[in-house]
């Protein structure tokens, strides 16, 4: 896995639950606690509990306390009706328990809801803590769904996944885990038999690979086994000053948000301790949900003032996008662009479409320059914006000074293994790029995309028999040469020609650069 790692801690308390009870209890489909705390000060444990029972006008239900011991506790617990929720059809009601006569060595209580006459319940461990009121981590064992349905797994309320139910629906090798929050916590314990799990919210979705969790060493990293481990996924709507930044930060780009402005996380959790995954060795897709209209939508990635553009499709009501970090991403419509020296040009099209999807530039004065030569830096910087990668370093090449405009281009597309160097240290940003070289840098992005086109020695050979230039080709690009050939990247000049050490010109690029992400389906 190749990820970027923040540590953080939080003032948080992790929950305890005590394994069984041996009192004759019930369990229901639905149910849980929601901020179960403990105030040292006021003497009460205080949260909700959400129930999909109705127990009738005036009724609340039966709430127990025992001590860490298992004793059942003779104290006072009022239950108050709250609201019923007609989006998860949940009735929730607050608790609050009388403490004052329980000192820190009944703790942790266990609270329980149950009915007299059955087998189980749902229960949550609340903890002595002075002076403040701190909740669970997670909430209560029970409630969202115990019997996933066609692979989908409704979370409870506070995000909680049960770890049954998760792993049921990934025997079929994907699950869909339904929020109605920001939140979506999942048990590791139920992601060791890997998948794909996607986490459906009311802003849109994202669609986690497991193989991208390397659940061992993220335990050991937070010093914990991998059943005390959750994953959590953040599908978080910007708000304030973060969201009037962030449009601003659009506008700038020449563009109008039309989805929500989001910003999506993944973390591993333990207790209060948590190491966030920043970046994935595959493309992972998102998708948002669509709140407005406009003829040249893309997605973006919104960082300080910065917006560039990530391989977006755009359906109906929602679009997806494809990125190998998480950030903060919005769909966005993009004023429309021309060029007046494009009129006619058989390229006009592919790199209408580029320049509305912030992928390619024009030179100025309202100009595209088709039939100028395409460096190897411009080059690199096209693919780039198109697979919306960055860098999280500077480029080792001598000749790429960190203040040129294309040094982090370059820096990314040399750490995302798309260009090499010359063998000698130097990248060489301003020569014009070869037909060769562009079709190696295409097909390792290509790869980077999932697109891999694998031809044996003699595969090879038979792709360029047909070229009486194929000589000319450098023993190093013959394969990717070959390959770009073979997934229709790159044409020859004619019947016979490949032309490999001919330079590219500004539209041959382009559309290259539209077959790569077409090839991706990333368009």
């Amino acid at each position: 896995m190749k990820a970027l790692v923040q540590r953080k801690t939080a003032a948080l308390v992790a929950f305890f639950m005590i394994a069984s009870m041996l009192f004759p209890i019930a369990a229901f489909a639905a149910k849980g606690f929601i901020n179960l705390t403990h105030n040292a000060i006021a003497k009460k444990v205080t949260g909700t509990v959400y129930t999909d029972t109705y127990h009738g006008e005036g009724v609340s239900p039966v709430i127990a306390v025992y001590d860490k011991d298992g004793n059942r506790l003779d104290t006072s617990v009022s239950v108050t009706y709250l609201y019923f929720d007609p989006n998860n059809d949940h009735y929730y009601y607050s608790i609050e328990v009388d403490a004052s006569t329980y000192g820190a060595t009944y703790f942790p209580l266990n609270i329980r809801y149950y009915y007299e006459g059955a087998a189980s319940s749902v229960y949550e461990g609340a903890y002595v803590y002075a002076g403040v009121v701190v909740p669970p981590i997670f909430g209560g064992i029970g409630g969202g769904d115990t019997n996933p349905a066609d692979g989908v797994v409704k979370a409870n309320p506070d995000g909680t996944v049960d770890a049954n139910a998760l792993k049921k629906a990934l025997e079929s090798g994907s699950a869909i885990v339904e929020i109605t929050g920001e939140v979506a916590k999942l048990p590791a314990s139920a992601l060791t038999v890997g998948g794909v799990v996607t986490i459906v919210s009311p802003l849109g979705s994202y669609e986690l690979p497991l193989d991208e969790l390397d659940l061992e060493a993220l335990a050991e990293e937070l010093g914990v086994s991998i059943d005390d481990l959750w994953i959590v996924v953040t599908i978080a709507e910007l708000e304030g000053a973060a969201k009037a930044a962030a449009e601003a930060a659009i506008e700038s780009a020449g563009g109008e948000a039309v989805s929500a402005i989001v910003d999506f996380k993944l973390e591993a959790v333990a207790g209060d301790k948590s190491v966030e995954i920043n970046k994935f060795s595959k493309f992972v897709k998102r998708t948002l949900n669509l709140t407005g209209e406009g003829d040249n939508l893309v997605a973006v990635r919104i960082k300080g003032n910065s917006v560039n553009p990530i391989p977006t499709k755009v359906g109906e009501e929602d679009a997806a996008f494809f990125s190998n970090s998480n950030s903060i991403y919005a769909i966005i419509d993009v004023a429309p662009k021309s060029f007046s020296d494009l009129r006619n040009h058989w390229g006009v099209k592919d790199i209408h479409t580029l320049a509305n999807k912030l992928i390619v530039n024009g030179t100025g004065a309202g100009k595209f320059e088709p039939k100028r030569d395409v460096t190897r830096a411009e080059f690199a910087a096209m693919i780039v914006r198109a697979l919306g990668l960055q860098a999280s370093g500077e480029a080792s090449f001598s000749d790429v000074a960190s203040s040129a405009w294309y040094a982090e281009a370059v820096a990314a597309a040399a750490e995302a293994g798309i260009v090499k160097g010359d063998g000698t240290g130097k990248f060489r940003p301003t020569d014009k790029i070869t037909r060769q070289e562009l079709a190696a840098m295409v097909v390792r992005a290509q790869e980077l995309a999932g697109v891999e086109i694998d031809l044996s020695n003699s595969e090879v050979a038979a792709v360029l028999a047909g070229f009486k230039d194929a000589g000319q080709i450098g023993s190093w690009a013959r394969a990717e040469l070959a390959a770009a050939i073979e997934s229709g990247v790159v044409a020859g000049t004619t019947a016979n020609t490949v032309s490999p050490n001919a330079t590219a010109t500004r539209a041959e690029a382009a559309v290259m650069i539209i077959r790569l992400l077409n090839n991706a389906d990333f368009i």
